[in-house]
């Protein structure tokens, strides 16, 4: 018999998610504060009605509200959840995984890659050897993170991006969709290109 685990929140992520827990999990539901149906057992404080056995998968992703996101997700206990790897991800021996995370189909964590707590790294990426990903980090798909590149916590990598190696990105970024990071970006920045970089100011 599969373990039980519920989803939480019923976006577009969280239904992702959801299709690819089904191939290793029984998905009973999920939960959500504001949508309403059919499959959505009650509210995201309604966790600790469940039973032990039961475990759960956080779906909860939107570049514009990443601190909203990560405060709820303080507000929870870790060990309620697990982590979700797609059958079809390849995870390299040596990689370290938090708490958590969640990897999508067709991407690659390499040798030596330090994962944190709730992130997730989406459809078709490569992270390459030795790389760190802080907590509550986001990779869109189609990202590549080359080697030995740190990311910080909170930042939001954007789809189809390539991060060149040893490169370090700050606490609360957000690299553009398509961008090549050449350079070191400091915390609390939004990177279009090398030559045009912005202070973040979305809810972070």
């Amino acid at each position: 018999m599969k373990d039980k685990v519920v989803i939480l929140t019923y976006g577009g992520t969280g239904r992702e998610i959801g299709e690819i827990a089904s191939e290793q999990y029984t998905v009973i539901g999920f939960l959500d504060d504001v949508k309403h149906c059919k499959e959505i057992l009650g509210k995201l404080e309604e966790m600790s009605n469940f039973d032990e056995e039961v475990k759960f998968i956080s779906g909860l992703g939107s570049y514009r509200s990443m601190k909203l996101r990560r405060r709820k997700l303080e507000e929870m206990e870790l060990n309620s959840f697990i982590n979700l790897i797609s059958l079809d991800a390849k995870i390299y021996k040596t990689a370290t995984l938090g708490q958590g995370v969640v990897v999508f189909p067709q991407t690659i964590i390499s040798v030596n890659s330090i994962i944190g707590d709730h992130v997730f790294i989406y459809h078709n990426c490569v992270i390459s050897h030795d790389v760190i990903v802080k907590n509550y980090s986001m990779i869109s798909n189609s990202v590549c993170v080359s080697g030995g590149v740190k990311i910080g916590e909170n930042c939001y990598i954007g789809a189809g991006s390539t991060i060149l190696e040893g490169v370090s990105i700050g606490d609360n970024c957000i690299i553009a969709a398509g961008a090549t990071v050449l350079n070191d970006v400091e915390e609390n920045k939004i990177y279009i290109s090398n030559y045009e970089i912005k202070e973040n100011k979305y809810n972070l």
